[in-house]
C-alpha cells in the first residue's frame, strides 16, 4: 500500500474509529497487525502517519499525526508547485469506460476531473447519477492508495459542453485533442509559458462535432493532434495526459526553437 486515504468527513483528530470499506480494507486485504504504522492523506492532500492502535470485530482505531513536510501546505491544502495543475475535460464515453478513465486520470496526477455531457456522448440521462458518482469517488480513492499520487483530484458533476470555458476559468491554456491537425502550433510551444491550469478536452467514442470543435476554438482553446492511429477514448485520454504531463514535467531543460520562415 502506497498510502491509505482518510474519510471524507475526517476533520483533523488525532484518533478515528474506522467501520465499514475503510475498516475491511485495513482489517481484510492489508491484514495489519496493532502497531502498525503506514502512511496516510486526508483529503485536503495533507500527509499523515498512521498507526493501528486498536481492531475490534466491525471497527478500527487509528492514530493520525501530521508529517512536518505537510505544514508547508498552502491554503487550499496542498503543495506549492511550480508546474501547472491539470484539468481533464472528459466527454462522457457509453457503458463503464469512465470508470478506467476515472482510475488512470488519478493516477497520473491531475487535479480536476469533469465528465463532460457532449453530442456524439451515449451515456445521457443516466438515471443513478447520485450512485454513478459516489462509484467515481470511490475509485479515485482506490487510485491513490494505490499510486501514492500527491494530492486528491476534485471530481465535478457532469456539465454541459458549452459550459468547459467558463469551467476554466483558471489563467492557463485550454486544449483539446483531435483526429485531424488543425493547427500550427506544437504541444510543446502551447505549454512553453503555461501556468495556472492547464485544460484538456478529449472527445467521446464519436469525437467532437464541428460545433464543438468551433466553441472551443472562439473561446481560445487550441487543437492538438494525436496522430494517425485510431485510439480508443480511454487510450485518448491518458495518452493525452502522459503527454502534457512529460512536457510539464521536463519543459526547464528544452527551448523551443523559432520557426523558419522559409
Amino acid at each position: 500500500m502506497r498510502q491509505f486515504i482518510l474519510p471524507a468527513d475526517y476533520s483533523g483528530e488525532s484518533r478515528l474509529t474506522l467501520r465499514g470499506r475503510s475498516f475491511h480494507y485495513l482489517k481484510n486485504v492489508l491484514r495489519l497487525p496493532i502497531g502498525s504504522s503506514f502512511p496516510g492523506m486526508d483529503t485536503r492532500g495533507a500527509r499523515v502517519t498512521l498507526t493501528l492502535v486498536a481492531l475490534g470485530k466491525d471497527s478500527c482505531t487509528i492514530a493520525v499525526e501530521p508529517e512536518p513536510a505537510s505544514l508547508g501546505l498552502n491554503a487550499g491544502g496542498e503543495r506549492p508547485d511550480a508546474r501547472p495543475r491539470i484539468a481533464l475535460f472528459q466527454c462522457l464515453p457509453k457503458g463503464r469506460k469512465m470508470d478506467l478513465i476515472v482510475r488512470q486520470a488519478t493516477e497520473a496526477g491531475v487535479h480536476r476531473i469533469v465528465p463532460v455531457l457532449s453530442e456524439h456522448s451515449l451515456a445521457r440521462g443516466e438515471a443513478d447519477e447520485g450512485g454513478r458518482l459516489a462509484r467515481w469517488n470511490r475509485i479515485v480513492r482506490e487510485a491513490l492508495q494505490q499510486s501514492g499520487t500527491g494530492h486528491l483530484p476534485l471530481l465535478e458533476g457532469p456539465v454541459p459542453f458549452e459550459a468547459i470555458p467558463a469551467e476554466h476559468a483558471h489563467g492557463g491554456p485550454g486544449l483539446f485533442f483531435h483526429e485531424r491537425p488543425l493547427a500550427n502550433k506544437t504541444l510543446h510551444e502551447y505549454l512553453l509559458d503555461a501556468a495556472g491550469e492547464v485544460a484538456l478536452v478529449v472527445g467521446p467514442e464519436g469525437g467532437l462535432s464541428s460545433r464543438e470543435v468551433a466553441l472551443l476554438t472562439d473561446a481560445g482553446f487550441g487543437a492538438i493532434y494525436l496522430g494517425e492511429s485510431v485510439l480508443r477514448v480511454e487510450t485518448a485520454a491518458l495518452y493525452a495526459l502522459a503527454a502534457v504531463q512529460v512536457v510539464l514535467l521536463e519543459r526547464d531543460s528544452w527551448k523551443v526553437r523559432p520557426r523558419s520562415n522559409g
